[in-house]
């Protein structure tokens, strides 16, 4: 968790509490000196940042003493500490990444996500380790889906001309959601010929699928993603 110009103050500040509380948690007191260590930054740095923390009253420290979290900064240090864990065990368990990826990218997203996420990504994870235990059939059919993961999809409406490609999913919102997937706009249909053309009505794009010719203007063709092939 290194002191990235780019951080926000709020996970700036998130992420001092956490190491904070690791330092704890190994069973030593925090100072200057280890949260410079564990943070990579300078004492300057931390001795700025522990000076805001204190007006807040998240912590106690005086100069040169040790750093107490009070009960409102444990309290959400544990939060974060707890979202980061959970995270990475996600990312770790169910996506399949290293440790290490786990760990940076917990470690950015643990600032953004709020508790509704949180405890619905939580439920997700109890309902697949509860299948991994009873060795449910459709958790390694997606597993096996997830270790063999195709290209990110594209648009249709920035597939190259004469380009084919496998629906991935369909992103449009009510009404239109439902005309699309009435007319067999469906995950795993194939669309071919596609062009991009200008006419009297403006940009529009023409395609076949299931043997019909198709008409889109941009708004289909930005809500139906394409596997290219």
């Amino acid at each position: 968790m290194k002191d990235v110009i780019v951080m926000t103050l709020t996970a700036r500040v998130e992420d001092y509490l956490e190491a904070i509380l690791e330092i704890e948690m190994s069973g030593e007191i925090a100072t200057v000196t280890k949260m410079a260590k564990n943070l990579e930054v300078t004492k300057a740095t931390i001795t700025a940042a522990l000076k805001k923390l204190k007006n807040d009253g998240l912590l106690e420290h005086e100069r040169y003493g040790d750093v107490i979290l009070t009960p409102d900064g444990r309290e959400k240090a544990l939060a974060i500490y707890r979202r980061h864990e959970f995270l990475t065990d996600f990312f770790v368990r169910i996506l399949g990444f290293s440790r290490e990826r786990a760990q940076n990218v917990a470690c950015v997203m643990e600032h953004e996500i709020d508790e509704t996420t949180e405890m619905r990504l939580a439920a997700f994870t109890d309902a697949m380790a509860m299948a991994e235990r009873n060795g449910e059939e459709w958790l390694k059919d997606l597993k096996d889906k997830l270790d063999s993961a195709r290209e990110l999809p594209s648009p249709l409406c920035l597939m190259p001309n004469g380009s084919r490609g496998v629906i991935a999913r369909v992103t449009a919102q009510y009404e239109l959601h439902k005309r699309m997937n009435a007319a067999g706009f469906l995950p795993g249909v194939e669309i071919t010929d596609i062009n991009r053309g200008d006419d009297r009505s403006g940009i529009n794009f023409t395609f076949t699928m299931n043997g019909m010719g198709i008409k889109f203007g941009i708004t289909e063709a930005s809500a139906v993603w394409l596997y290219k092939r």
